[in-house]
């Protein structure tokens, strides 16, 4: 059976760990000095790499042949949990095991010793979703664990668990992993499999990953599906319903030169062609975003993850519009993707948002005229209709 890459790629030592070196080297020399807790606290985004550094650990704890704090895989107790014949590793997915009854049976059963290895680990996966009884249920025994038991909790939502329980164990946040390590680790992985991929294809990838090494490789997995040969940037676009920068550019100078009609008539273009609604305002605000940044960085290539000359037509464009201009329209984007998520219509939602953008200017004429209004009314500068009659019946 085909296995999805991110399964095959799975890291299985700490040093092949992406991104959270911070943690990976701590939790090794705390291994190798033989200073481990009887409790952890992974949190971080999705596909940050909580759960795999959870199961090296597991293994590192317990192999036979260390090597630099990571584990062999080679010895009979790391081969025993890889494959799942060892028993004394236990995963728990809190989302379903959630309830008093389940952290009860844990509590239970936490008290016999391991079969075959050094320590019982125990791998609460997205811990955030147990109910306040089941989290008081797990106090108890986070507060006076056994010596064989080790507790490794992972969670995208630390802020909901309990200070009760974070102040029992040690918290190691996850970061979120470069574009430029995705992208790397992405060749290497192509490169094994003998797979032809264009750079800017893995890029994009990269960028459209949010941060998650899983979420990457499973956009890989499916872009490689598409056909035989090599992928190439546009079949990626394609794929994953992304518009293409020119697309992005065209409409931006749509907006500026306040042709409305012309820019409608773009996102009509782009609806025709599949694009998907909900990413293409995604994309579009991912625009605005990096116009932001060449705006206001003086080395913005270190900051915008495209080609050099991407990176000067982004210059260009921002030259004919303000920063003010540019953040109202964010906010403007911002609002409309959060309600293009639930709309029917999201394509109504999307022609609101850029005909508003289209007006800001217009509108920011008409709100300086008001302003000004108010300053010379507050001045005295100008006399109001209740003045003037009082000033000619005194005289």
């Amino acid at each position: 059976m085909y296995r999805a890459l991110y399964r095959q790629y799975r890291p299985k030592i700490f040093d092949e760990v992406l991104g959270q070196e911070h943690i990976t080297a701590t939790i090794k020399n705390q291994i190798k000095n033989n200073n481990i807790g009887h409790a952890y606290l992974f949190s971080g985004t999705k596909g940050t790499g909580k759960t795999s550094t959870a199961k090296i650990f597991s293994r590192a704890v317990n192999c036979l042949n260390p090597i630099d704090g990571n584990p062999c895989n080679e010895c009979e107790i790391c081969k025993g949990i890889l494959d799942e014949s060892i028993m004394d590793v236990i995963e728990m997915d809190a989302a379903s095991n959630r309830g008093i009854d389940d952290i009860r049976e844990l509590r239970d059963k936490v008290i016999y010793p391991p079969s075959r290895t050094k320590y019982k680990i125990y791998i609460i996966d997205e811990v955030h979703m147990l109910t306040e009884p089941a989290f008081n249920a797990l106090l108890k025994t986070l507060e006076e664990p056994p010596e064989h038991l080790i507790f490794i909790l992972a969670t995208t939502e630390a802020e909901k668990l309990p200070q009760t329980i974070l102040s029992r164990c040690q918290k190691f946040d996850f970061k979120r992993i470069k574009s430029g390590d995705i992208t790397k680790n992405m060749d290497n992985i192509c490169n094994e499999l003998d797979i032809s991929v264009e750079d800017r294809a893995l890029r994009l990838i990269a960028r459209n990953s949010d941060g998650s090494m899983r979420d990457a490789l499973s956009l890989l997995d499916q872009c490689i599906s598409y056909k035989e040969g090599e992928l190439k940037y546009e079949d990626a676009l394609d794929i994953l319903g992304i518009a293409n920068t020119d697309i992005l550019f065209a409409l931006v100078d749509s907006i500026i030169d306040n042709e409305l009609e012309k820019a409608l008539f773009n996102i009509d273009d782009i609806i025709q062609m599949g694009k998907d609604i909900n990413q293409f305002i995604k994309d579009l605000i991912y625009h605005f975003r990096n116009l932001l940044i060449v705006k206001t960085s003086h080395n913005p290539m270190g900051i915008i993850d495209m080609e050099e000359d991407i990176v000067e037509k982004y210059i260009e464009q921002s030259k004919k519009m303000s920063i003010d201009y540019i953040l109202k329209a964010l906010d403007i984007l911002n609002a409309a993707e959060n309600q293009a998520k639930w709309a029917t219509q999201p394509r109504i939602i999307l022609e609101m948002s850029i005909i508003k953008i289209v007006k800001i200017e217009e509108n920011k004429g008409l709100e300086e005229r008001v302003k000004k209004l108010e300053e010379i009314i507050n001045s005295g500068k100008i006399l109001t209709t209740e003045t003037k009659s009082s000033v000619n019946y005194n005289r």
